[in-house]
């Protein structure tokens, strides 16, 4: 049996840089393969929520959108997804602080190949071990069609919405693979459920904003959002305005 590729995206705003990074991953360690390389962190989020990949090696300083806020979107939203950051030495404090947005590991630019080599190594060690898992489910995710997954996914957001909650917490409660529940959620509802999370939280904080004794910060508590930066970054994106815009309009 062929061994699984594992899927990577690289957001760098360098070309040269970029490239050079595509080829040695793959030179590294063949069993990674670069499946897009973008110039900004919002057109790698873009890409990344209609095919997930397995990994993300991104830029701190880029035009748009920072490799931080790309991977606190990976963090909040699609955190089965490993996020590699890669900076220049001056950036040293805010790689460690993407810490706490569960990056995987951290690069110091000029990358260093052997320091590469033992990151795609871990990166490979704990990917395996994650479908390795995945493949004891088997006979549980047949066990039930498409639709019926879906329709236990959603109860399982609409019950725990103001929590917690990303699609790892709902794979382990269900007793799913994380990428098998993407797959499974792509098909029939064709958006990923990060997505469909998101969504729904959204339109929970639409119908809280009529209560004119809520503050912002209170709405986004309410849907699960403890930083009221990335609760109005992601009502922005689905409302397609501010949260304070969207109240004006109900006055």
């Amino acid at each position: 049996m062929d061994e699984k590729k594992y899927r990577v995206v690289i957001a760098e705003d360098e070309k040269l840089i970029a490239g050079n990074i595509a080829k040695h991953i793959e030179a590294e360690n063949p069993r990674f393969k670069v499946c897009g390389i973008y110039s900004n962190g919002e057109d790698a989020l873009n890409a990344i929520k209609q095919q997930p990949p397995d990994v993300v090696f991104t830029d701190i300083s880029m035009p748009v959108m920072t490799g931080l806020e790309l991977a606190s979107e990976i963090y909040h939203n699609m955190n089965n997804i490993k996020c590699v950051i890669i900076s220049g030495y001056a950036e040293f404090e805010y790689a460690r602080e993407a810490i706490r947005y569960g990056v995987t590991d951290y690069l110091l630019k000029p990358v260093d190949i052997e320091e590469l080599h033992r990151v795609l190594k871990s990166l490979e060690l704990s990917l395996t071990d994650i479908y390795e898992n995945a493949r004891t489910e088997g006979d549980h995710e047949s066990a039930l069609t498409p639709e019926e997954i879906v329709t236990l996914v959603e109860e399982y957001v609409k019950n725990n919405y103001s929590g917690d909650l990303d699609l790892n917490t709902i794979a382990l409660k269900l007793g799913f693979s994380s990428s098998y529940l993407t797959k499974i959620f792509n098909k029939v509802e064709n958006i990923p459920p990060s997505k469909y999370i998101r969504n729904y939280r959204m339109g929970i904080a639409k119908q809280l904003m009529n209560d004119k004794g809520m503050t912002l910060q209170q709405i986004a508590s309410a849907v699960g959002y403890n930083d009221q930066f990335h609760f109005s970054r992601s009502f922005k994106q689905t409302v397609g305005m501010s949260p304070t815009e969207y109240r004006e309009t109900l006055k």
